[in-house]
């Protein structure tokens, strides 16, 4: 049988992640002023697959960590039943607020059974790591929002599922496109994307989906 675009159900992806997916701490998408990588997913699915071919529901949440998402992944994710999940989760589990708690064994354990449900689900899984944090000043800078990329990079490799390193794509904007860090990223704590860090991590999920084979 032969359908039709409006005949086929859309492909769903979920965005699962803290404040770089969803809100801004003071609870704002900054949709007044610009759109969030997952906006820009959006659009660049829709060039591809044609208006309604795909759907990119945005379940981030400033302040996330990996225990939070794993407790509300019913209600956030599975109650949705998506085909693709892209995973950015672990800056807030290393923060200085929670250096007496938090561990890299307790994040990666977190991050292993997010991934197993997931997959129980027959959900793809893409997990993404952080950029470096990159600002003109790095007094401020929160150098522990990468902190967690290892144990990321040992749970897709345990687990079979996709890698997304975000590092080399923000690297060559600067490198080769001429981008200057508060392009890309807070002046402030530069990991909060600005425009064209939102412009950046977007391409590279799109261009890593299409790289896969998962869309086409």
């Amino acid at each position: 049988m032969i359908y039709s675009l409006s005949e086929r159900r859309p492909l769903k992806l979920i965005c699962l992640g803290d404040s770089l997916t969803g809100p801004s701490p003071i609870g704002a998408f900054y949709l007044d002023k610009y759109l969030k990588w997952s906006n820009l997913l959006q659009f660049g699915l829709d060039a591809i697959l044609g208006p309604g071919g795909a759907v990119v529901l945005n379940q981030g949440k400033a302040g996330e960590i990996s225990g939070g998402a794993l407790a509300d992944l019913n209600a956030r994710v599975l109650r949705h039943r998506p085909d693709i999940v892209i995973v950015l989760l672990g800056a807030n589990n290393f923060a200085p607020i929670r250096a007496n708690e938090a561990t890299e064994s307790d994040f990666r354990a977190d991050m292993l059974e997010i991934v197993q449900r997931l997959k129980a689900a027959g959900i793809r899984v893409l997990l993404l790591t952080y950029p470096d944090p990159r600002a003109d000043s790095m007094d401020k800078v929160w150098t522990h929002a990468n902190s967690g990329n290892r144990a990321v990079e040992q749970v897709a490799a345990h687990e079979g599922v996709e890698l997304l390193p975000l590092k080399p794509a923000f690297d060559a904007a600067v490198s080769e496109k001429g981008l200057p860090p508060a392009a890309l990223a807070s002046p402030v704590d530069g990991i909060h994307l600005n425009p064209g860090g939102e412009l950046v991590l977007a391409g590279a999920v799109l261009e890593k989906l299409r790289a896969l084979g998962w869309v086409s």
